[in-house]
């Protein structure tokens, strides 16, 4: 082999024909037009199907970022739910008649009377049991 080689004399450039001139269903082609077409072609579908894809996976990721917040926000109502619990049990044995005259006893120095320390105080005259039982009626 040569180390140099002679450059290939171009070729004489084609006629072109008309559309009259070209055999019945014959189209007259650019060079490269459909390659570019199809390409293009593939791209445009790449791209489709590349963005459906990103669409799809930030979806779901999406998903389970709220998966995640509801679990925790669910664990979070159950100590919640916990704590009320045990506040309302907390607030039940406040309010038993025992503790409050243990406390009344031990804090205040109070103690249920006994039958000479209960003294009834006589209804002012005129009024009737029901009547001062009763708020007055607004007109």
């Amino acid at each position: 082999m040569s180390a140099l080689r002679k450059p290939r004399p171009a070729a004489p450039p084609r006629p072109r024909q008309s559309a009259a001139e070209l055999p019945r269903g014959a189209r007259a082609r650019r060079p490269g037009s459909g390659r570019g077409r199809a390409l293009l072609k593939v791209m445009v579908f790449a791209a489709v199907v590349l963005s459906a894809f990103s669409a799809v996976v930030w979806r779901q990721t999406r998903a389970a970022e709220r998966q995640r917040e509801l679990k925790k926000l669910e664990a979070d109502v159950a100590v919640a739910e916990g704590e009320k619990a045990e506040l309302l049990n907390r607030i039940q044995a406040l309010q038993s008649r025992a503790r409050i005259t243990r406390v009344a006893r031990e804090r205040l120095g109070l103690h249920l009377p006994s039958d000479s320390e209960i003294v009834l105080l006589p209804l002012p005259a005129g009024a009737d049991d029901d009547d001062s039982a009763a708020p007055p009626e607004v007109r």
